[in-house]
């Protein structure tokens, strides 16, 4: 069986991304992927929108046979409007693109004794805490400055013992972390059932799903618990504020990121009345607060 695969690119405006990816699986495309053509950030989108770049790549994986020639024609031929040297092309076998998608995942070091390890990948430090962890359909494989700078905050907490809420765990990274630096019950919750399903299947990978509470409702989280993280964006964070000092004790910490460095004043402004700012880490333009929680104010 020939296992070659034809990768075929067109760039192109963000305005003619479903046309071209309706091209694409018109012709036969087995998958179509988008990339960034020009490295440009996406930061928080707004409510129910797909972001996507203003200039991309689009990618339509053929199969065996696929004649490159024909396809960049037909485009050509098509509703879009495509330069030649907008479409270029490269053939790949199935064990070099498995390779080439692995090539681009290496271990991530958190702290000195705490890695992000892709399944593929030996450790580098044995010793080490590993979370092993593959990129997959959920958010958090390590990869993104907010992800690496939880496991940095949770990593720095004496978690032994503790309990700990995930709010909105995504791949369940930080969940996993916290079971793996010594946390006694992690609650992991999430609106997404693929990040829930993500969650359960690393806890087992990594030895913790004794550990690990996969809860399907918010309701199902616990009355009180010594420790919250929370990776996901500033309007829901926002939003639950009030949901979060009912939630973590008198002592207690909270761990927010996926905010912006620019939005840590609104942020900030918002828990104040129930937490008292400890520290702030930024990376790459990125921002984690962390607060413990006080008495109760007066309203």
């Amino acid at each position: 069986m020939n296992d070659d695969y034809l990768l075929l690119t067109v760039s192109g405006p963000r305005e003619q991304a479903d046309l071209i990816e309706d091209q694409l699986i018109g012709l036969g495309a087995l998958s179509v992927t988008f990339a960034d053509a020009e490295d440009e950030p996406i930061h928080e989108p707004a409510p129910g929108t797909t972001p996507l770049w203003s200039q991309l790549q689009i990618t339509g994986m053929f199969g065996a046979g696929a004649d490159p020639e024909l396809l960049a024609q037909a485009l050509q031929n098509a509703s879009v409007v495509i330069e030649g040297n907008q479409i270029r092309y490269k053939t790949l076998q199935g064990r070099e693109w498995e390779r080439a998608w692995m090539d681009d995942y290496e271990p991530i070091p958190v702290t000195e004794k705490l890695w992000i390890v892709p399944s593929f990948h030996e450790p580098p430090d044995p010793a080490a805490t590993n979370i092993i962890i593959d990129p997959g359909l959920a958010f958090g494989s390590g990869t993104h400055a907010t992800t690496w700078l939880c496991l940095q905050w949770l990593s720095g907490q004496n978690l032994n013992n503790r309990t700990v809420v995930d709010y909105g765990c995504g791949s369940g990274i930080l969940a996993v972390g916290a079971a793996l630096l010594g946390a006694e019950r992690v609650y992991a919750y999430d609106i997404d059932p693929q990040a829930l399903l993500a969650t359960g299947e690393n806890a087992q990978r990594n030895h913790v799903a004794d550990k690990i509470i996969v809860c399907r409702s918010d309701r199902e989280l616990p009355a009180s618990c010594d420790f919250l993280v929370a990776n996901i964006l500033l309007a829901p964070l926002l939003e639950l504020h009030k949901r979060f000092a009912d939630m973590v004790p008198e002592e207690g910490r909270i761990g927010l990121s996926g905010v912006l460095s620019e939005q840590l004043a609104l942020l900030a402004g918002t828990y104040s009345k129930h937490f008292q700012h400890e520290e702030t880490d930024i990376r790459d333009q990125w921002a984690l607060y962390s607060a413990k929680r006080l008495d109760e104010l007066a309203t």
